[in-house]
């Protein structure tokens, strides 16, 4: 039998798709279980002849009509009880000696990145071997454990912002890169453009810099000078990578062509350039300062996701993949072929979780497991982010709040 379509809105049935074909006896028992309005296609395939009864189900149809709408729909009622959704605990991403370990590395690559800023400030050139041996640093301490990494990095002081926010940059690009599937060289070269991303800023008053206030029309206009500064300082120096000098220039430039300091847009802005962007946005956002708290590393992902004119959106689901971050209540498919929600963390050592609720390949719905987010294979991982409201519909809200406090949805397993 082919199902032509739902009478019902996707909370009234356990079905992934509107028009599918009943092929076995488990299909069959799904339909009759279903608690919903069928219609079956009587002229592109067989329907039921008489009534069929059951225990827990009525079901009848009729062929549609000519017009080509139905008749009368398969009536399906539904009578089960749920079972209590399964949660699983969302280990810590990292322990004590493991933040301990990363603030050593955090706290020793700034004392350098430091001195070399201060003598650049005084005219010496930027030393690159001391900037790559940092990098280098930088990059085996993500390999050991990034979360704690990220964690140490968004706790900033306000006469160091400068320094930890450049390291901060170098790593999200160094993960960004690998996620990008970068080679270890192009990645090298990512992390030391990030670190040197801001370096013009080294030409601006530090007062300026570290105001509380808002800026003034004058210190606004100064700081977007910056990139300029920036890359007139690397440019003279062989030994800088080009992608470094093009990440320096660019950083502020936006997809819809709103950024400075040229009002790039969309093809004009490398990909470099862009994954700067991303990074140096988030650490911003993500970051304490002394007059402002940080946003949540969740909040910071989902407004840059609700800003698709001006960054790079597929790069950003990149970032998401590496950092372990998504916005809460997003619609995920997971490696493992379910579809899940993203659920919120609880702490800043927690890592990513997912609700799953469905299985794809059994095309049903599912019960209710809290599955853990990492970038092994021994975790599950997600691989796509979805649009609830084109795969559910207006439905998607109310299933999505549903999921999120626990509460079934219509279908599960009895």
């Amino acid at each position: 039998m082919i199902v032509e379509g739902l009478e019902d809105g996707w909370l009234s049935h356990p079905f992934w798709r509107e028009r599918f074909v009943i092929k076995t006896p488990a299909d069959l028992e799904r339909v009759r279980n279903g608690g919903t309005n069928l219609f079956i296609d009587a002229r592109s395939g067989p329907a039921p002849l008489t009534n069929e009864s059951s225990h827990k189900v009525t079901i009848s149809v009729r062929p549609k009509t000519p017009a080509g709408r139905p008749a009368a729909p398969l009536q399906v009622k539904k009578s089960s009880a749920l079972r209590l959704p399964r949660r699983l605990p969302t280990p810590p991403a990292f322990d004590q000696a493991e933040r301990k370990r990363a603030s050593a590395v955090v706290k020793r690559s700034a004392k350098i990145i430091g001195d070399v800023f201060d003598d650049c400030r005084r005219g010496h050139p930027v030393v690159m071997p001391q900037i790559a041996s940092v990098v280098k640093d930088i990059a085996d301490a993500l390999e050991h454990n990034g979360a704690a990494f990220a964690s140490v990095t968004r706790l900033k002081e306000k006469d160091g912002y400068t320094y930890t926010h450049s390291i901060a940059v170098c790593a999200l690009m160094i993960t960004l890169g690998r996620a990008s599937n970068a080679t270890s060289s192009e990645v090298a070269d990512l992390g030391i453009a990030g670190m040197l991303h801001d370096i013009g800023k080294l030409s601006i008053d530090t007062s300026i810099l570290g105001k509380a206030g808002p800026l003034d029309e004058g210190e606004r206009a100064l700081i977007r000078q910056h990139p300029e500064m920036g890359h007139r300082l690397l440019a003279s120096d062989p030994q800088v990578p080009s992608v470094a000098l093009d990440v320096c220039l660019h950083h502020h430039e936006r997809l819809d062509g709103t950024g400075y300091p040229f009002g790039l847009h969309g093809d004009q802005i490398t990909t470099a350039a862009r994954i700067a962007v991303i990074c140096d946005v988030y650490d911003a956002m993500t970051s304490n300062r002394p007059y402002k708290k940080g946003k949540a590393p969740a909040d910071a992902i989902a407004e840059m996701a609700s800003l698709p004119d001006m960054i790079d959106q597929s790069l950003l689901l990149k970032f998401m993949r590496g950092i372990g971050v998504y916005p809460v209540g997003s619609l995920v498919r997971l490696r493992s072929n379910r579809l899940g929600v993203i659920m919120p963390t609880t702490s800043a050592s927690g890592r990513g979780a997912a609700r799953s609720f469905y299985n794809i390949m059994e095309d049903r719905i599912s019960e209710y497991e809290d599955v853990v987010l990492g970038d092994s294979f021994k975790d599950d991982q997600v691989v796509q982010i979805d649009e609830g409201g084109e795969q559910f519909g207006n439905d998607w809200p109310v299933m999505r709040d549903r999921i999120l406090s626990g509460r079934f949805l219509p279908g599960q397993p009895a």
